[in-house]
């Protein structure tokens, strides 16, 4: 009976030694069924010889819809959590995944550039090492799934995979629960009423191939649409679906039209797209990864199912549990799930006895596996967007701050925040003119370069980056209690204040304004994943703190304006009401609009956060332009948000064109204006 369990191998050791046996060891595997994670700078791009094809450090989102023999994932060029989630996900059973690192014994204290992209300006890895790489290492030790062995000696030859043939794209006999939702899709391909299906599993559990089976089955894809993440993502949909497949349309390309639509890992789409393709086509069959290393994964399904359910239209949700790529109680994939936490929903928990919130430093949290395991869960269920990379960011980024909410011994809340801003001036002022964009520092350089607060970067606070209390517990003033002792330990530390930035709801607002923060900016575009705007919201902490408040807050008086005309034209009205509440405008707008001009004059500022003040400006005295001048400052006015009609209408070559005329005239007239 061959074994047909997916195994890790450790090699630990320098890095040319580790490549060069990880090379030796899949010298008898093809090279388009090994995936490998890692190059570094200055690489060929190649693992060697022109043999494997690599990836960089942090794209192992390549491998989704692929099926591998064996992976490699090479740590001496950084480790990124979500790289790993990735490389397992896509090794068939009986594969192995290799990972090359330095001796365990040094691991955690050597350089990490996947860290150091982590990590904002000016903020060092700590001196006692890698928590998260100290925690993995420990479970690596632990796990009958790893082999270990050092560049010196070990497995000469990496056995290919054998067993089961269905591990691959080629088309299968399916399990008894795939052929169920065969069934279910073949009913909605033979009936034209309005209804949408959502399938949802765990990586390898056969999803995607079920929507192959099913256009097989039924015969004929050629009225069929399948769309997915790329077309990389869909090989499995089209590989089962024989000689007819579906016609692949990239997702930004879908068009409203009443046949069916196949949309593959839409948890991996951006929240408005998927909403778009399920308003426009009312026959659609959804596949979704509840724990992938994605990270969007579980709440980003659960709104989905959420929001299908009050449909007037049909909506039937369905689960695929057992194992298809590898076996049951696969052990690489219990090892991967207890290392990245991929597994970890809530508990339940009841109602809330006697709460406590602790602080909690990052390296005790790591070595507290329950506790950690129920932190990270309610931020993966809370925030859709929360992956293993955030656990990294977690455990061994110097500037964040955690503190737990605790019920009856059980974690109940999590507030992770980063101590950010206190740059020198200089940079804030390059910032500010758009010459700097260091990483990191969220909100000070939002309200240096966005809202033009030329000294804001110099002011340190802390901005809570994710808040999450379990569901059973919520609306028992659990996150409120978190935000308020997140709020003394600033104070405490001397920070000048306190702030967040989320996708703006009117339920984020609300509670935020009843934590005692106040809007201070809001985004002109909306986030490509959650749909929303981006609201930043800050509570003074002392007089520092309160002068920056008051000033990015008379400033939001003169933008806001003109978002909602332009920017934040789909702002609801009680959104909008919430955001102008007890604004004042300053004592000189007139100095804040000239501000505004100089900086997209002379700088970077962008058009839609200068579109009020050039408004402004071209009805007080621009009567000197015309022809094509003329034309593209009056499109600039009237379109803001349609640099490339500006252009066209100006007779100019595109975005960048125009926006650098528009400069220049905005500069000429501003020094005509001085002299």
């Amino acid at each position: 009976m061959p074994d047909l369990s997916r195994k890790l191998l450790w090699i630990e050791g320098p890095s040319a030694g580790c490549r060069q046996q990880a090379l030796n060891l899949l010298a008898d595997h093809r090279p388009e069924t090994v995936g490998w994670i890692g190059t570094t700078a200055g690489d060929d791009d190649e693992t060697g010889a022109g043999r494997i094809h690599a990836v960089p450090t942090g794209q192992g989102r390549s491998l989704l819809g692929r099926t591998l023999a064996a992976g490699v994932i090479d740590a001496h060029a950084g480790l990124d959590p979500d790289d790993l989630g990735a490389l397992a996900g896509a090794i068939r059973v009986g594969g192995h995944c290799l990972l090359l690192s330095p001796p365990a014994a040094d691991w955690p204290t050597e350089p990490d550039p996947a860290l150091a992209a982590l990590l904002s300006e000016g903020v060092h890895p700590a001196p006692a090492g890698s928590a998260f790489i100290a925690r993995l290492i420990r479970h690596l030790a632990d796990s009958p799934a790893v082999r270990r062995q050092t560049t010196d000696g070990g497995m000469r030859t990496l056995p290919r995979p054998t067993g089961d043939p269905r591990m691959g794209n080629a088309p299968i006999e399916p399990t008894a629960a795939q052929k169920q939702v065969i069934e279910a899709i073949i009913d909605m391909m033979r009936d034209d009423g309005a209804a949408t299906l959502l399938i949802t599993a765990d990586r390898g559990r056969g999803k995607s191939a079920a929507l192959g089976l099913a256009v097989r089955a039924h015969g004929d894809g050629s009225s069929i649409r399948l769309t997915a993440p790329s077309r990389s993502a869909a090989a499995t949909a089209l590989a089962s679906a024989g000689d007819t497949p579906p016609v692949f349309v990239a997702p930004e390309e879908v068009r409203p039209d009443p046949s069916l639509l196949l949309i593959d890992e839409a948890a991996a789409l951006p929240l408005p797209l998927v909403a778009r393709l399920i308003e426009e086509n009312p026959r659609c069959v959804m596949t979704g990864t509840v724990h992938g290393y994605e990270g969007s994964g579980r709440g980003l399904i659960v709104r989905l199912a959420e929001t299908l359910a009050t449909r007037p239209r049909a909506f039937r949700q369905m689960r695929l549990s057992r194992p298809i790529r590898w076996a049951p109680d696969d052990p690489l994939e219990v090892l991967v799930d207890r290392l990245l936490l991929l597994d970890t929903d809530p508990r339940p928990h009841g109602s809330v006895a006697a709460p406590t919130i602790e602080r909690v430093m990052a390296a005790d949290l790591a070595d507290r596996e329950e506790d950690l395991a129920d932190a990270f869960g309610l931020l993966v269920a809370g925030h859709y967007q929360t992956r293993p990379r955030d656990l990294r960011q977690l455990l061994d980024d110097p500037s964040m701050r955690i503190w737990l909410a605790r019920d009856r011994g059980a974690v109940i809340g999590i507030l992770a925040a980063r101590v950010e801003g206190g740059l020198e001036p200089a940079l804030s002022r390059h910032i500010h003119a758009g010459r700097r964009r260091p990483a990191g520092h969220l909100i000070p350089q939002s309200l240096t370069f966005h809202a033009g607060i030329i000294d804001a970067a110099t002011r340190e606070g802390l901005r809570i980056q994710r808040i999450a209390v379990h569901p059973d517990c919520r609306r028992a003033g659990i996150g409120r209690a978190l935000v308020e002792t997140a709020r003394k330990d600033a104070v405490d530390n001397g920070l000048d204040w306190l702030g967040t930035s989320f996708g703006m709801t009117v339920e984020v607002l609300d509670f935020w304004l009843a934590c005692g923060l106040r809007p201070a900016r809001v985004g002109n575009r909306r986030d490509a994943r959650s749909g929303t705007h981006a609201v930043i919201l800050m509570q003074g902490l002392n007089d520092r703190g309160d002068g920056l408040l008051a000033e990015a807050r008379q400033r939001l008086a003169v933008h806001l304006p003109d978002q909602l005309a332009h920017g934040l034209r789909e702002v609801t009205p009680a959104m909008a009401t919430r955001l102008q509440h007890g604004l004042a405008a300053p004592d000189d707008p007139a100095a804040v609009d000239r501000a505004d001009l100089e900086a997209f004059a002379f700088g970077h500022r962008p058009l839609l956060d200068t579109h009020g003040a050039l408004a402004r400006w071209a009805l007080r005295g621009s009567g000197a332009f015309s022809g094509a001048d003329r034309a593209l400052l009056d499109a600039a006015v009237d379109r803001p948000l349609d640099v490339t009609t500006m252009a066209r209408i100006a007779g100019l070559s595109g975005r960048r064109e125009a926006i650098a005329r528009l400069r220049q005239l905005l500069a000429q007239s501003l020094r005509t204006d001085d002299e």
